[in-house]
């Protein structure tokens, strides 16, 4: 670029623009800023923000920062639906559910692992030769399961709370209440019932037929099965436990003269008694 050697004066509006590094200005540069019009009063600016010419000079940088570690769970600023929601280590609520869904996926596990069985849509008898049914999730968890011609019932929840019960009204052990304070297990009338709304609470149970007449087991799909009476000397005890989320009902054989504390004996029911309210210092 060439520089003329005499500015001009009668164009007070012109700048000459001065190069980066430059640090001397040209000759007449005072005379051209006097004629020139008094520039309002900015704030100083970076060189590299004012300069409109290109420069190759390296310039600073800053070193990038490491990213901020958070301190703690922090809830998520968007709409979470789903498992994906982390859980909150100050949320007793979502502890609860997660622990739920952790044990749902165990007990899932568990009936894979299982070898295969007739439903009891496939099956009218259980017996010695057909002496192993497995119910659906749905059907283990839905309605109440009536066993009717059941003349004693034994019972043991998950808490190992045991208890048995006669048709003709007499106990023993300790009743197992569910949050709708009624039995898990139990009589109405004649007929045996197993609250299946509640059948996570259960661990197994067995019912016994002392009569000549067969014992039968109803759904509420209206499913079901029948369990032959004793005969040559062998009664047929139903037993129902669950594994994981799923109940099988099987038929175990066992002497027709054994009393009900033997037979208790023969599947490890032990009775379990409640202190009295005294014993408490009430």
């Amino acid at each position: 670029m060439n520089v003329p050697a005499t500015p001009r004066t009668d164009l007070p509006f012109l700048r000459r623009r001065i190069k980066p590094g430059r640090t001397q200005d040209a000759p007449g540069a005072a005379a051209t800023a006097g004629l020139s019009v008094p520039a309002r009063a900015t704030a100083p600016s970076s060189p590299a923000a004012s300069s409109p010419s290109l420069t190759l000079r390296p310039q600073a940088t800053q070193a990038p920062q490491p990213p901020a570690r958070s301190t703690g769970a922090q809830r998520p600023a968007g709409l979470v639906l789903g498992g994906a929601a982390p859980v909150l280590a100050t949320d007793g609520r979502a502890q609860m559910l997660a622990a739920q869904r952790e044990k749902a996926q165990n007990e899932d596990h568990e009936v894979q692992l299982l070898f295969p069985a007739p439903g009891i849509a496939k099956l009218y008898e259980l017996n010695l030769a057909q002496r192993v049914l497995r119910l659906s999730a749905l059907e283990s968890a839905v309605g109440t399961m009536v066993v009717s011609g059941c003349s004693a019932v034994a019972w043991e929840s998950v808490r190992r709370v045991t208890g048995g019960a006669t048709a003709d009204g007499h106990k023993a052990g300790t009743p197992v209440m569910t949050a709708g304070n009624r039995e898990l297990v139990g009589y109405h009338g004649k007929d045996a019932l197993i609250s299946l709304r509640h059948v996570r609470e259960l661990r197994r149970a067995i019912f016994i037929n002392r009569s000549s007449a067969a014992m039968g087991v109803r759904l509420l799909s209206g499913e079901s099965i029948a369990v032959p009476p004793a005969t040559n000397g062998t009664q047929i005890v139903l037993l129902v436990h669950r594994i994981g989320n799923v109940l099988e009902l099987r038929a175990e054989p066992v002497p027709h003269d054994w009393p009900d504390i033997e037979v208790w004996a023969e599947f490890d029911f032990s009775m379990t008694h409640r202190a009295p309210a005294s014993a408490y210092g009430r």
